[in-house]
């Protein structure tokens, strides 16, 4: 996340503070607090248009790694296995879930280099 104040790329996600945070949060929209200068901002997880393809639902990273299901833990994993839903995961938070929105093109395009 880029800090719209300072332009720094060490930005996180803030704890909710308020009831506006937990309002805006419900919308998509979370607090940030960036690393460099330490402000504080609102951003979505990322852009509207990249929110139709596949991201870890925690951090918001699109560059995921598609796994097999049974490494999933979830309590209706087999539902998702049965239904043949991709289960995938994010390196940097390491969550395994389902998705069924559909892997961004650049993903389908290195899973077939490999």
């Amino acid at each position: 996340m880029t800090c719209p104040i300072c332009k720094g790329k060490d930005a996180r996600r803030s704890r909710r503070q308020n009831a506006a945070d937990y309002i805006l949060s419900a919308l998509g929209i979370y607090p940030w607090r960036c690393r460099d200068c330490r402000g504080r901002f609102y951003a979505r997880l990322m852009p509207l248009s990249d929110s139709l393809h596949a991201h870890c639902p925690i951090c918001g990273n699109a560059d995921l790694k598609r796994i097999a299901a049974e490494h999933v833990d979830t309590p209706l994993g087999w539902v998702w296995s049965a239904m043949r839903v991709p289960a995938y995961r994010c390196e940097p938070c390491r969550h395994k879930y389902f998705s069924i929105l559909p892997a961004r093109a650049t993903e389908l395009a290195e899973a077939s280099t490999d």
